[in-house]
């Protein structure tokens, strides 16, 4: 993720497609033909041009952003930058539920241990937003694509909701959240009107705001994660092709508020990640930076930082381990995924530690399907031929963590595990009281 924490670079081997690829050599042939009856060798064949990548419309972006879009702004540019790494956030998921006791300094040092991207290890102080990663793995990974394609279409698609939300009375300051306008630096573009005729809208790029809605928690140390239902406080949705989802947590009481919440999380500087409304940065920053202070914090770091407190954040190839990318303009920037090669002993032990849970299982979460799950679970499958070659010393530690979840192992989503991850039984519509991440 951020060029800050690069970990672990090269290999010896690469796991793509849950497939240990070795290199192979050109074999020597025994009985070469005498120069005067080779065959001239082929005219090279020229491959037709890649088509470009298709942009998302405010349609699929809507959907991607529906279930987080009211989210407190820094919250949502943490989710967004983790979300590009979605084995690690799978690993982290596993660790949290794992560890539902462990906040504060004591989270700070474990995360020292851990390999992951920084953004991550970040996330871990939230665990009901892990969950829901882990639980909607394609989404996950579709949103971290989208958020290094278009960072500024995922902006405006941000804003767009937020201001459906408001203009139905569904988004105002609370006891809990604080909501307020920023007005954009420089005037919007006059609306483009109607379509042209046969066009899909929902295959238009979001239009840019007026001005921004910030979101911010009331105490800054402490993160209320709101949960709604879309087609409730969004009002009518526009796009019924592009449907987003629905998410809470196992155990979640309901009220009467269209917008609820259940336990506050203590984060202290684990959310470092930095939403600047209307900072378009094209490239690979985009308008996500980085807060240096609370980076060194819970990093233990001592970067400086580039500009008033803040920096850049980079996309980390290293971090993405085997997860190759749909999007072509993304796979021609960062390569395949035989070029986002970690350490053959790190991103093995990652998936040796988790083994015995995942054995027997169909995919790494239920209900998440397609290419993503597919590759980890064929990584599970044959890392038992694999463990031979793996540094034992790398993995000890994360086995130990992976081995120690609460359960018997079982990692689907289901009301223990959320319960494990340290989330209320008796948090409501309305409100609650703070978790096990409390103060301390």
């Amino acid at each position: 993720m951020t060029s800050l924490g690069k970990l672990l670079r090269g290999s010896c081997a690469i796991a793509t497609s849950g497939a240990l690829i070795l290199s192979s050599f050109p074999a020597l042939a025994q009985d070469q033909q005498p120069p005067a009856t080779q065959i001239a060798p082929p005219a090279a064949v020229q491959q037709p041009p890649q088509p470009a990548a298709q942009q998302l419309g405010q349609g699929e972006l809507g959907k991607l952003l529906a279930p987080i879009a009211l989210y407190p702004d820094d919250l949502v540019a943490q989710i967004l930058t983790a979300s590009t790494y979605p084995i690690e956030v799978v690993e982290a998921s596993r660790w949290a539920s794992a560890h539902p006791n462990v906040h504060g300094d004591a989270l700070q040092d474990a995360m020292q241990q851990q390999p992951w991207d920084p953004s991550v290890k970040g996330l871990t102080a939230v665990p009901q937003v892990l969950a829901m990663m882990n639980d909607k793995l394609d989404w996950t990974q579709q949103l971290g694509e989208a958020f290094l394609a278009q960072p500024d279409d995922v902006s405006n698609a941000i804003q767009q909701l937020r201001s459906k939300a408001q203009a139905n009375g569904n988004l105002q300051s609370s006891d809990k959240i604080r909501v307020s306008t920023i007005a954009a630096s420089e005037p919007p573009p006059p609306p483009s009107g109607p379509p042209p005729v046969g066009v899909d809208a929902a295959l238009l790029p979001p239009p840019p705001p007026p001005e921004y809605i910030a979101i911010e928690p009331v105490d800054p140390s402490v993160y209320y994660v709101p949960i709604y239902d879309p087609y409730v406080v969004y009002g009518p949705w526009l796009w019924p092709a592009y449907a987003p989802f629905y998410w809470y947590p196992p155990g979640y009481v309901f009220g009467a508020a269209v917008i609820g919440f259940s336990v506050g999380f203590f984060v202290g500087s684990a959310l470092w990640c930095h939403y600047n409304w209307g900072w378009h940065g094209g490239g690979w920053g985009g308008p996500v930076t980085i807060n240096v202070n609370h980076y060194n914090q819970f990093n233990r770091t001592n970067f400086v930082a580039e500009r008033n407190g803040l920096s850049n954040w980079h996309f980390d190839a290293a971090h993405r381990g085997t997860v190759g990318f749909k999007n072509a303009t993304l796979r021609q920037q960062f390569g395949g995924s035989t070029n986002l090669q970690r350490s053959q002993g790190t991103f093995q032990s990652s998936l040796q530690g988790a083994q015995g849970q995942f054995r027997g299982n169909q995919s790494f979460t239920h209900g998440a399907t397609g290419a993503l799950n597919a590759n980890a679970n064929t990584n599970v499958q044959n890392r038992q031929k694999q463990n031979q070659s793996v540094n034992r010393n790398l993995s000890a530690n994360r086995n130990a963590n992976f081995n120690r979840n609460a359960g018997g192992g079982n990692p689907n989503r289901g009301g223990n595990f959320m319960r494990n991850a340290g989330l209320s039984q008796g948090g409501s519509g309305g409100g609650g009281g703070k978790s096990g991440h409390g103060h301390h």
